[in-house]
């Protein structure tokens, strides 16, 4: 590993993502482990220091690397879910891990932001469930109404309420300008 090109890599991702290696954060805790072992085998003080230097160094490169490529990765999840530009260059240069946060991050928040904005509650593995189960279908109420469905539950629903029903009450609705679909995007 030279220090010096990694050095340089932190200082161009202050201004964008830029490109890495996919196994770069595995390579470098891979040589940080190197050197804690040759620390333990070292002969001489000046082995040690040498040592305890180079992990220092490493470890700090580590932890500003993360910190840069992270915070970047998270304004641009956040700018996403608002609809606006965040202003961060580099996107496409996200290793394949960076790539499936960002995508986990933007679920996160647009699920947040649903649940406190439109009162959805969205519990991941009920709704796949659900969503799965036949018979069933997830819609959002136009106006408010109270009904029982097919299923024997009694629904006391408001406007803006985001619900999974039987399908029949579900078309029932939606039919009568009450409800519409919310389709959910996997």
């Amino acid at each position: 590993m030279d220090i010096e090109e990694l050095m340089i890599l932190i200082e161009k991702s202050r201004k964008a993502l830029v490109v890495i290696e996919e196994s770069l954060f595995d390579d470098l805790k891979e040589r940080i482990s190197e050197l804690e072992e040759l620390k333990k085998s070292a002969d001489s003080d000046e082995e040690i220091q040498r040592i305890d230097d180079e992990l220092r160094t490493l470890r700090r490169i580590q932890r500003k690397l993360f910190e840069e490529r992270t915070g970047k990765i998270i304004r641009a999840a956040w700018a996403e879910v608002c609809g606006t530009v965040s202003g961060i260059e580099g996107l496409e240069n996200l290793t394949t891990r960076e790539k499936l946060f960002y995508r986990e991050l933007v679920d996160l928040i647009s699920s947040f932001k649903d649940e406190v904005i439109y009162g959805i509650e969205a519990e991941k593995e009920e709704s796949e469930e659900i969503e799965d189960a036949e018979g069933y279908r997830v819609v959002r109420l136009l106006d408010s109404v109270e009904f029982e469905g097919i299923d024997g539950k009694t629904y006391k629903l408001r406007r803006e309420d985001v619900v999974v029903l039987p399908s029949l009450n579900a078309n029932a609705l939606i039919k009568g300008g009450i409800a519409e679909i919310v389709e959910i995007k996997r």
